[in-house]
């Protein structure tokens, strides 16, 4: 089984590198595949810390937990070779919004509002050594913390407005320096489609080598900053500079990245035939409503069910795995029904990312990112959760720049929204 997943990656790498195409949702989440399923490529995955294992131990895969990688993988090289031939059929959307120029300002001015919102809902504890501390202590100033960063960097990429957009990556590296990684990933990742994916379809192995080692610098600072947290809080700057400058040491990170522990989430749930049923998907839909909990929702969340029984030595939280929370709530039929609802979600992905409006391409890129990128160690209320969050941040920005607009007279001394004759 490890054999045909390696070489179903490998026919991926040469299709999506070596084929004239355009650089969509598709090409982001199997390569991010690819990444989260480094452990059934090299064979192991690893324990987690616990107070009784302070040290990771290797686990060897259960064959089962490679098909669900192996078929997650083939369901992706088979859904982009389908759209990219659907694609040349259709006509990308033509939707160009009103002047909303104000928009990653805008956004870059909610995240400030969220690091202030941060400090008076949590104090100190935001930014305690402890990220469990922090996890329990931060609350919706946080989310729009990192919403309103993420946005200002990728609204203020597709814009061209470079301060707005070199503020924003400030915003998410104090995020980054309190414990959270996903929103500077999730920017990174919709900077580099924005930029790579520029023009008409091209062979992606065909990019500049300073623009490959560009990418692949910004993913191995984020692999490698998770191992210098410990070091960089306590001030022991001579241990960051020996770790930095040891290659061996940004291998080591690699090879005991997230991904390892997040894909024995996977291993642990088929190895003991784990089962929750279906009933805390339906907690997803609480997404719908507004503020639902404080109107008394609480969704069960799938850490909440498996940890408690596979990993109750652990002291902290676990990643998620949405794809093992579908084969434990359904099995493979669930499991391969969620791949198509996947692959029909990285299509409308698609699709959006050719909007002329660099706006609305700048929306669907973090969304893009957030989906094909982080779903997959995620659960599907977290998905949901990060869509509705990403969208309803972004109308916002949107609408009340081209409410300013049209509410304060032009430069040429015409009123907002007066067409020039």
């Amino acid at each position: 089984m490890q054999g045909l997943l390696i070489i179903v990656v490998a026919l991926g790498c040469v299709y999506y590198l070596g084929t004239r195409r355009r650089l969509d949702a598709f090409t982001v989440a199997f390569f991010s595949a690819v990444i989260y399923f480094l452990p059934g490529l090299v064979g192991y995955t690893l324990s987690p810390v616990s107070p009784r294992t302070p040290v990771k131990v290797p686990v060897e895969l259960e064959t089962e937990a490679i098909a669900i990688m192996l078929a997650v993988t083939t369901v992706l090289l088979l859904g982009g070779m389908a759209w990219s031939a659907l694609e040349r059929r259709l006509a990308g959307p033509a939707w160009r919004l009103e002047d909303a120029r104000l928009a990653p300002l805008l956004a870059l001015l909610l995240g400030m509002l969220g690091v202030a919102l941060t400090v008076v809902e949590s104090g100190p504890a935001a930014f305690a050594a402890d990220k469990r501390v922090v996890v329990e202590a931060v609350g919706r100033g946080h989310l729009l913390w990192q919403v309103g960063g993420a946005l200002a960097v990728v609204l203020g990429f597709a814009q061209r407005q470079r301060t707005v957009h070199v503020l924003g990556w400030l915003l998410l590296a104090g995020d980054m320096a309190i414990g959270f990684r996903y929103a500077f990933a999730g920017a990174l990742v919709a900077v580099a489609l924005l930029w790579l994916g520029a023009g008409q379809p091209r062979r992606l192995g065909s990019i500049r080598l300073r623009h490959w080692l560009a990418v692949l610098l910004g993913g191995l600072f984020i692999i490698s900053f998770q191992n210098l947290k410990e070091p960089l809080r306590a001030g022991d700057w001579a241990e960051i500079g020996a770790r930095l400058s040891n290659p061996l040491w940004y291998g080591a990170g690699i090879l005991t990245s997230e991904p390892f522990t997040t894909q024995t989430v996977m291993n642990e749930i088929v190895r003991h035939d784990f089962r929750t049923g279906t009933d805390h998907l339906l907690g997803a839909s609480s997404h719908l409503v507004l503020f639902s909990s404080d109107l008394g929702g609480e969704p069960v969340r799938f850490n909440d069910l498996y940890q408690p029984a596979l990993f109750p030595l652990v002291d902290h939280g676990l990643a998620n795995n949405i794809w093992a929370q579908m084969w434990s709530a359904g099995d493979w039929p669930l499991l391969v029904a969620w791949c198509l609802v996947f692959a029909t979600g990285l299509a409308a992905l698609s699709w959006l990312l050719r909007v002329p409006d660099p706006l609305v391409r700048g929306w669907a890129a973090l969304a893009t990112a957030y989906f094909a990128f982080y779903a997959h160690r995620n659960e599907l209320l977290g998905i949901v959760g990060m869509q509705k969050q990403v969208l309803l941040v972004w109308a916002g920005c949107v609408v009340a720049a081209i409410l300013v607009r049209h509410a304060v007279p032009a430069s040429t001394g015409r009123p907002a929204g007066e067409v020039a004759p």
